[in-house]
């Protein structure tokens, strides 16, 4: 099998979990590039992640799965009646390194969006994972990046209204 999906999504064979696994890196660039282009052949992903062709395609499986890819082009899943966790995240960046920044946010999957701001900040992401645990690890891969000198989250507790 060369392509990663099997046509028959997560959703209508039942398997929804009720906990989400934790995501480790390799499993994050994985999505990001799923997202990007679901059709990408297992051959190709395994060439841009450096991995062997079976480790990608047993990664896609267990994914699948467990219920984190539901379907394709790829649907992160959410547990149903369990919104998932978001965070605000205000960056604060070293002069010239926005676009690097920037770049490397985008191929996180957890990143919804990025917003250059004005004040004391360089940036405003909406940030969303299926678990507590699974955003905390992205906010810890965020800071981390070259680049970000600062980083202040706020945890969001409740959404009151949505427009978009």
């Amino acid at each position: 099998m060369d392509s990663p999906g099997s046509g028959k999504d997560a959703a209508s064979s039942g398997r929804v979990r009720d906990k989400q696994p934790t995501l480790d890196g390799t499993d994050r660039k994985l999505i990001a590039l799923l997202q990007e282009n679901a059709r990408e052949s297992v051959t190709e992903l395994a060439r841009k992640l450096k991995l062997g062709r079976t480790t990608v395609h047993e990664r896609i499986a267990k994914l699948e799965k467990s219920g984190v890819i539901l379907g394709y082009s790829t649907i992160l899943s959410r547990n149903l009646g369990t919104p998932a966790s978001r965070a605000i995240v205000m960056l604060s960046l070293v002069q010239r390194m926005q676009p690097a920044v920037m770049e490397r946010l985008r191929r996180l999957p957890e990143v919804l969006t990025c917003h250059t701001v004005s004040g004391d900040f360089d940036l405003a992401l909406m940030v969303e994972a299926p678990q507590m645990d699974d955003l905390d690890a992205v906010l810890d891969e965020i800071i981390n990046l070259p680049g970000v000198e600062r980083c202040r989250s706020s945890i969001i507790m409740t959404t009151n209204f949505d427009k978009g």
